[in-house]
Formats: C-alpha cells, sequence, structure tokens
C-alpha cells in the first residue's frame, strides 16, 4: 500500500492475520474499514487521495485537482477529478464517490504524462504532469471554467519549469499540435 496508516486485507493475510482476528479488531474500535478490502488504525489520520487511488486502482489524478498540486490554480476544485482509461469499470465507483468526477480515455492515451507526487497531506499518489494536464485542459477548453483555463495556461506558459518540447511530444500524440501552438505564440 502507499501510506503507512492504509493496509489492504491481502497484507493482513500475508502478516499471518486470520480473518477471525481482522473481525476482533474491527469490533473492537482499533481497525476501521475504509472501503471493501482497505483498512486503517482508528487512530491514525488517513489521506483522502491516496484512499481514493487505492479504490480505484488505474485512477489518476487530473484536470482541475492536479492543476492546482501543481500550482497552475489557486482554486481547489469541488470535485475531484480522476482519469481512467475507458475500458476500466468504474459504475461501482461512481455511485460511492459522488466527489469524484471520472474522466475516461484511449488506454493508449492514459499513460502518457503519468508521475508520482506527494498528496498535500503527503501521501505517494499518481497524478498527470504539467504538460498533460495543459493538453486536458486545450482538449476540453469548452467544459472547463474559463478563468481556470485562463490562471492554468497563463500560469504555464509564464513559468520557468515549462517543457515545450514535451508539450508538443504530448500535443502530437492527442492531435491537438495547431491548437497548442497558437497558444504558445500568443503566450
Amino acid at each position: 500500500m502507499q501510506s503507512t496508516s492504509l493496509f489492504k486485507k491481502e497484507g493482513f493475510r500475508n502478516a499471518g492475520i486470520r480473518r477471525e482476528q481482522l473481525k476482533n479488531y474491527l469490533d473492537e474500535g482499533s481497525l476501521i474499514r475504509e472501503s471493501r478490502g482497505i483498512y486503517s488504525f482508528a487512530d491514525s489520520i488517513n489521506d483522502e487521495f491516496v484512499l481514493l487511488q487505492s479504490r480505484c486502482k488505474k485512477g489518476v489524478f487530473s484536470y482541475g485537482t492536479v492543476l492546482y498540486f501543481h500550482g497552475l490554480s489557486d482554486r481547489f476544485p469541488q470535485m475531484v477529478s480522476m482519469t481512467v482509461p475507458k475500458n476500466y469499470n468504474v459504475f461501482y465507483l461512481k455511485e460511492e464517490l459522488f466527489h469524484v468526477e471520472f474522466h475516461r480515455i484511449k488506454p493508449s492515451l492514459w499513460s502518457i504524462g503519468m508521475m508520482e507526487m506527494l498528496s498535500p497531506q503527503g501521501g505517494k499518489i499518481m497524478v498527470y504532469d504539467r504538460e498533460r494536464c495543459i493538453c486536458d485542459m486545450i482538449r476540453s477548453r469548452k467544459q472547463t471554467d474559463p478563468q481556470i483555463f485562463s490562471q492554468a495556461v497563463k500560469g504555464y506558459f509564464a513559468s520557468k519549469k515549462r517543457d515545450n518540447i514535451r508539450l508538443m511530444e504530448y500535443a502530437k500524440k492527442f492531435r491537438i499540435e495547431e491548437k497548442v501552438q497558437e497558444y504558445m505564440e500568443i503566450l
């Protein structure tokens, strides 16, 4: 597991803890069942982002959520955004995780720009890099808040951390080279 305060059922099994013992820990309140197969200690403070990612194994934090993490937006979004491959089933999660917005993408494009980052609470999570975020924003401009879009794109192109070569590589894969080139010329 990614965080020391969250444990999978299989981790208990591998440690030699039987199902009956696990049930006893749950009954006495020393363990809490966070979701199916995921547990935490009652006195621990859990990282919500690590928990979300442990529930949606192929979910990568994206769009407004990651813009905020990368400092390209000063607004934390109302909905947490995660991107999954189109062939990954999130139907059961949509009902439980009403505060998560799932974006679906071709499996061949899903892993582009994926990187590991520390969440605001310090847990390791998978997110998209800055260049992938900008490509996603440009691809979905009509569905994006204009203020967030403007702040993210202007912030990216004004940043010393930008990587124009990587941005154009991603733009080519997403077939938005012309749009990205326009923003590069304007900003």
